[in-house]
C-alpha cells in the first residue's frame, strides 16, 4: 500500500514537473477596417488588433492560460474553442456554461490540452463572429511522427462592408434580400433559357424557390484577412503542413491547390488515412490539414471558391511562372429540389449535395468515384469492436509519413483520388466503434427551415421555443441529422468528438463538425462521457441566431449557481422582434404596409388609399399565428367602406407559391384574398393581388415592375379601376 502511494506520488509530481503553463493574453476592441479595398467600416472587432486573431499554440499536454480583456465600449464579448475537449465552464459560450464577459472586464480560461491537431476559436456572442472575431489554434503532439519543414495556417473567411448585425435585419426581412446584391434571382425567362423549366415549376408546385447555395451577399472572401497573397516564407523544395480553417460566417468553400491533387491527412483535428483529392469541400468550422511538397518550379495557387460560386480567395505557394487553380463555374440556380411531392434531381450533384461542374477542371487523376457501390445507409447495423473509446484520453493519431508520396501514371493512383472530398470520404487509421455492451440511444434530429421570414428549427422548433436535449452519461448517443432544406447545415456538437458513420464503418472518422447537405441524412454517434451543457447548432452564424441551436444537458449534470443565474437571460431564449415595411404609391392608389414579427408570431398593418369617384381608404390591423410553414391563424379587424369589421381566420400557401386568406367578419360574410409574384426575368417582375369581399366590391391589383435592389422598384400599377406608374419602397 505504502508502495502504490509512493508510485502515485512520484506520478503526480512528475506530471506537474513536465506539464508547462502557456499563457496567452488577448485584447479584444472595437476599430476600423477595410478588408474589401472599397470601403472603410467601424464595426470590426479584432483580437489584439488583428484579423484574424492571433494563432494560439500549445503542446498536447500543456496548461493553457488564456487571458481575454474586453475593451468593446458597448458590447460584451466571447470567445469558444472550437474543437477542444475542456470542462464546460471553460467552452466559453455565455449564459449557457460560461460567464459573459462585460466591457471592461476580463475572464482567464485554463484547461489542461489533451489532445493536439488543427482547431479554431471564435466568439459565441450576438454576431461578433462576423466582425473579425476568430483565429487558429494549432497544438502539436508530444511527440511528433510527421516529416514537414513549415507550418502553413490559412484562415478562410467571408467578409461585408455591411454591419452583420444589420444583415441579420435584413435577412428577417426576406430570406432573399441579398440575391439582387448577388444577382441571383431565379425568373421564367432565365428557366427557359436554362431549359430548366419543368424542374422551376416543379420547385414552385412544392412550395420551394431556387437551390439556396447562401444567403449572405458579401464583398469579399479572405485567406489569413486577405483576399489575395503570396506566403513569402515558403520556399520551393519545402515540405509544408497546410492547415486549413474555415472560419467564415456563413460561406461553404471548395479548396484547390494548382493543378494537382492535395494530399490530405487530417480532418477536424484528427487524424486519417491520406487521401490524395482534386479539392476540398469544407465547410463552416471544419478544418482540413494537406500535406505538400512544393515544387522546385511554380508558384501554385492555393484557391478557396465560395460555394455559391461568386467569389474565390488565393494565396500563392512556391516561385516562378503561376500555377492556377481551375476556374468553378457558378452552380446551377435551377436545380431540381426535392421535398414532400417528388424526388431530388442529384443528375448535377455529388454525394454530399454539393453541385459540381467538371467542364473546366483541368486536373490529372480526375476519374470519378463508382457512387453505385457505395453503401451510404450510416444507420445500418455496424460490427463494432470489443473496445470501449475513451473521448478524454490523448488520442492517437496515426504514425504516417508527412512526406507527399509522387504522382505517376499507373491507373492504380488515378483510381485513388478523390474529386471532391467530403466527410463520406474520411477514414480513421484506427478503430473508432465503441463496445457493444455500451446502452445506446438514438435521437432524430430534422432540420428545417422558412426563407419567407427567415427562422431555422431543430425537429420543428427554434431554440427558444425548445431549448435542451438530455442524455445520459456512458450512453453511446446516435444523432440522425434529416435535412429537410434547400441549405447544407455543418452541425457542430461543443465539448465532443463523435463518429461519423460512413462505408468504412468500424473506422469512421472522428470529428467536432458535420455538413449535411440538402434533402440528405447524417448519422454521428459520441460516447456521452463529458458531463455538462453543451451547444448543438448550425455553424451557419445566421441559421444559429434564428433558432438552429440545441443545448445538450447530461441528465445528472448541475451547473454551478452563478451559470444558474445567467441561464435565466439566456439571448439564445430570447424571441428578438423584428420589423418589415413596404409604401407603394401610383398615380391611382397608395399603400402602407407594416409588419411587426418573430418566430411565431405576427401583427400586421396595412393601410390603403384609392382614387375612385373620391378618396377611398382601408385597411386592416391583424394579429397572425404560425402554425407551420405554410399556414396562419388570423384575427383582427378592417376597415372598408367607411365601416369597421372584426375578421377571424385561416392563410395557407397553395402550391405554386399561391397565398391565400379566408377570412370571416362580424356579419358572418367572408373575404378571400389571393397573391402571387411572378418573377419574369431578372429584374422584372410582377405581383397580382385579387381580393373578392362577400356583398362588396371585389378588387385586384395587377403590376409589371422593374428592381436593381431589394429596397425599390418601378413600373406599371393596374387596379380594378385605374391603370397608373408607380413605385414601391421596402424598408
Amino acid at each position: 500500500m505504502q508502495k502504490a502511494a509512493l508510485l502515485l506520488f512520484v506520478f503526480l509530481i512528475s506530471h506537474s514537473v513536465v506539464a508547462k503553463t502557456v499563457k496567452y493574453e488577448l485584447i479584444a476592441s472595437k476599430e476600423k477596417i477595410n478588408l474589401s479595398g472599397k470601403k472603410i467600416v467601424d464595426f470590426s472587432i479584432m483580437i489584439n488588433k488583428s484579423i484574424p486573431a492571433p494563432t494560439l499554440e500549445f503542446t498536447e499536454g500543456d496548461d493553457a492560460e488564456i487571458t481575454l480583456q474586453n475593451n468593446l465600449p458597448d458590447d460584451e464579448v466571447s470567445l469558444h474553442w472550437h474543437g477542444i475537449l475542456l470542462d464546460p465552464l471553460m467552452d466559453g459560450v455565455p449564459y449557457v456554461n460560461t460567464p459573459p464577459i462585460k466591457p471592461g472586464e476580463k475572464f482567464i480560461f485554463k484547461f489542461r490540452v489533451r489532445q493536439h491537431g488543427t482547431f479554431w476559436y471564435h466568439s459565441h456572442t450576438n454576431v461578433q463572429e462576423q466582425k473579425g472575431v476568430y483565429g487558429a489554434i494549432v497544438i502539436h503532439p508530444k511527440v511528433e511522427t510527421k516529416i514537414y519543414d513549415k507550418d502553413l495556417v490559412l484562415v478562410l473567411s467571408d467578409w461585408s462592408d455591411e454591419n452583420p448585425s444589420d444583415i441579420l435585419k435584413n435577412l428577417k426581412k426576406d430570406g432573399d434580400y441579398y440575391t439582387y446584391k448577388k444577382g441571383t434571382m431565379r425568373s421564367w425567362l432565365g428557366a427557359i433559357k436554362a431549359k430548366s423549366l419543368t424542374s422551376y415549376l416543379s420547385n414552385e408546385w412544392n412550395r420551394m424557390g431556387g437551390m439556396d447555395f447562401s444567403d449572405v451577399g458579401y464583398d469579399t472572401f479572405l485567406i489569413n484577412g486577405k483576399n489575395n497573397s503570396q506566403a513569402e516564407n515558403i520556399l520551393p523544395g519545402d515540405r509544408v503542413r497546410i492547415r486549413l480553417v474555415n472560419a467564415a460566417a456563413s460561406t461553404y468553400f471548395y479548396v484547390t491547390l494548382g493543378n494537382r491533387p492535395m494530399n490530405v491527412i487530417s480532418a477536424d483535428g484528427s487524424d486519417i488515412k491520406p487521401k490524395l483529392s482534386n479539392e476540398i469541400f469544407i465547410g463552416m468550422a471544419e478544418t482540413y490539414d494537406v500535406s505538400f511538397t512544393v515544387p522546385r518550379d511554380g508558384n501554385f495557387e492555393l484557391k478557396a471558391t465560395s460555394m455559391d460560386g461568386l467569389g474565390a480567395t488565393s494565396i500563392w505557394l512556391g516561385k516562378g511562372e503561376k500555377v492556377y487553380s481551375p476556374v468553378r463555374s457558378q452552380p446551377d440556380m435551377y436545380m431540381a429540389m426535392s421535398g414532400s411531392m417528388g424526388p431530388m434531381d442529384h443528375s448535377m450533384m455529388n454525394m454530399d449535395g454539393a453541385p459540381m461542374d467538371h467542364s473546366k477542371m483541368n486536373m490529372d487523376a480526375t476519374a470519378p468515384m463508382d457512387h453505385s457501390k457505395m453503401n451510404m445507409d450510416a444507420t445500418a447495423p455496424m460490427d463494432h469492436s470489443k473496445m470501449n473509446m475513451d473521448t478524454t484520453a490523448p488520442m492517437d493519431h496515426s504514425k504516417m509519413n508527412m512526406e507527399e508520396s509522387p504522382m505517376n501514371n499507373s491507373t492504380k493512383r488515378k483510381e485513388e483520388v478523390v474529386n471532391t472530398l467530403t466527410s463520406k470520404d474520411l477514414e480513421s487509421p484506427q478503430k473508432t466503434s465503441f463496445a457493444t455492451n455500451l446502452i445506446r440511444k438514438d435521437i432524430t434530429l430534422a432540420l428545417d427551415g422558412d426563407m419567407n421570414r427567415y427562422v431555422w428549427f431543430i425537429n420543428g422548433k427554434a431554440i427558444n421555443e425548445e431549448r435542451t436535449l438530455t442524455i445520459n452519461e456512458n450512453e453511446v448517443i446516435r444523432f440522425t441529422f434529416i435535412n429537410n432544406t434547400m441549405m447544407n447545415h455543418p452541425m457542430h456538437l461543443h465539448g465532443h468528438f463523435f463518429r461519423v458513420l460512413n462505408k468504412f464503418g468500424d473506422n469512421s472518422p472522428l470529428k467536432h463538425t458535420i455538413d449535411v447537405p440538402p434533402f440528405e441524412n447524417r448519422t454521428i454517434e459520441f460516447l456521452a462521457n463529458e458531463p455538462g451543457e453543451w451547444m448543438l447548432h448550425c455553424h451557419n452564424l445566421y441559421h444559429l441566431k434564428t433558432g438552429m441551436a440545441r443545448v445538450v444537458k447530461y441528465s445528472t449534470f448541475v451547473p454551478s449557481n452563478e451559470i444558474k443565474d445567467y441561464q435565466k437571460h439566456d439571448p439564445h431564449l430570447h424571441d428578438h422582434l423584428y420589423h418589415r415595411g413596404s409604401f407603394e404609391v401610383s398615380t391611382g392608389h397608395s399603400e402602407f404596409e407594416l409588419n411587426l414579427m418573430n418566430t411565431r408570431n405576427d401583427i400586421e398593418l396595412r393601410a390603403e388609399v384609392r382614387k375612385e369617384s373620391s378618396w377611398e381608404t382601408e385597411g386592416d390591423l391583424f394579429y397572425k399565428r404560425w402554425l407551420n410553414n405554410y399556414s396562419k391563424f388570423i384575427l383582427g379587424g378592417s376597415l372598408f367602406d367607411k365601416e369597421l369589421y372584426g375578421n377571424v381566420g385561416f392563410s395557407y400557401t397553395l402550391p405554386f407559391l399561391l397565398d391565400t386568406t379566408l377570412l370571416v367578419d362580424n356579419n358572418k360574410e367572408f373575404r378571400l384574398d389571393l397573391s402571387k409574384k411572378f418573377q419574369w426575368s431578372k429584374y422584372i417582375f410582377s405581383d397580382v393581388d385579387f381580393t373578392f369581399r362577400q356583398e362588396k366590391k371585389t378588387e385586384f391589383e395587377i403590376t409589371l415592375m422593374y428592381q436593381r435592389a431589394w429596397s425599390w422598384s418601378v413600373g406599371l400599377m393596374l387596379t380594378e379601376s385605374k391603370a397608373g406608374i408607380g413605385a414601391q419602397f421596402k424598408f
